[in-house]
């Protein structure tokens, strides 16, 4: 090759992102592309911080109004760290505004997670550490699965769903669109839960959950009723 030649000018460069959200979710999702190693994060965009304030070593950018501007220096690659606990509109908005602005949201896993092969993780879609995404499951675009979460064979999760730490999803379930399901939870096998469901922490859950439908801490659905037939297991 010519040493005076010009190299060529790629539109944009798949090693850099931006992190939407400074948050506490924002920081496991920092430690998370940097033990990775396949990404250089340029900097956290939060409409509630100050530019220049340090996230973990990671700079505050400025709000959504900083988009076009990264996007015109060839950034295309953003992850969204919003969680949006107890309402999934704030982080399902940002996907929105990420994708309105040009943005592509890949797929994260942290090193220490495991993603069977015949496993599909969509757009957007977060695994952390040490979680497990087992054979033939299928997790929909912008789905958060938290740390230690197990969500077994021939499971399928719709969009924006949010699993906490250790939930626990047994094979053949379905989790509806915008669920978000507490720590330590679980689901039995078969289950069908419905979308917009908030299931909290610790529940265990036999039979379909409706949409819509919230389970309270350490419940069991659906609560044992002496003459009609529950689930055993």
């Amino acid at each position: 090759m010519n040493k005076t030649q010009k190299s060529p000018n790629f539109e944009f460069d798949p090693t850099k992102v931006v992190i939407y959200g400074g948050g506490g979710l924002s920081k496991m999702i920092i430690e998370s592309i940097r033990v990775l190693g396949s990404y250089q994060i340029v900097g956290i965009i939060d409409d509630n911080m100050k530019k220049g304030e340090d996230i973990i070593g990671s700079p505050v950018l400025g709000g959504e109004e900083v988009l076009a501007g990264l996007y015109d220096e060839g950034i295309r690659m953003a992850v969204n760290s919003v969680g949006g606990i107890g309402t999934y509109r704030v982080r399902w908005d940002v996907f929105g505004c990420l994708a309105e602005k040009g943005f592509v949201c890949p797929a994260i896993v942290h090193p220490t997670a495991h993603v069977d092969p015949s496993a599909v993780l969509e757009a957007g879609v977060l695994v952390l550490a040490q979680s497990y995404i087992s054979g033939n499951a299928h997790i929909g675009m912008g789905s958060l699965i938290n740390n230690s979460v197990v969500v077994s064979h021939d499971c399928v999760l719709g969009q924006c769903v949010n699993l906490s730490p250790g939930v626990m999803i047994a094979g053949d379930a379905v989790i509806g669109d915008f669920t978000q399901i507490g720590m330590n939870t679980t689901v039995n096998i078969n289950v069908k839960v419905g979308s917009e469901c908030r299931i909290a922490n610790g529940a265990t859950v036999k039979d379909n959950v409706p949409s819509g439908k919230r389970i309270y801490a350490g419940t069991v659905w659906p609560p044992y009723m002496p003459d009609k037939k529950n689930r055993s297991v």
